[in-house]
């Protein structure tokens, strides 16, 4: 398997994440339009946090992803949209740029086989 197959293996689960987190954030915030009594404003408080919860776990999962070889940070590749071609604090790209082909500090490829 390749660097690049194992972030994208990564970042799937992370995306449904995001995806479950945002919808939950929406209805948290929506839910109280339907009633203002106080259980319905405590659920959508509820749903709100754990949208909120979620969405911060995928990002700090997220920039963690460091090079395999010299370990240093590429989640400047899955934040900047100029490399990402998203925005990563909303929806995370679902695999590393396809145009960078190797790690900018040790050139570490990644398409190429990992070992261990």
């Amino acid at each position: 398997m390749t660097y690049r197959e194992n972030i994208a293996n990564l970042l799937k689960p992370l995306r449904w994440i995001q995806s479950v987190s945002l919808i939950l954030i929406l209805l948290g915030f929506v839910l109280p339009f339907f009633g203002w009594e106080s259980n319905v404003m405590l659920y959508g408080k509820i749903l709100m946090l754990i949208g909120l919860i979620g969405e911060f776990y995928c990002w700090a999962k997220a920039r963690q992803i460091k090079c395999p070889q010299c370990g240093k940070s590429l989640r400047y590749l899955l934040f900047d949209p100029s490399y990402s071609k998203t925005n990563g604090v909303l929806f995370l790209p679902k695999e590393l740029p396809r145009d960078i082909h190797c790690c900018p500090f040790c050139r570490a490829g990644f398409d190429d086989e990992m070992h261990g």
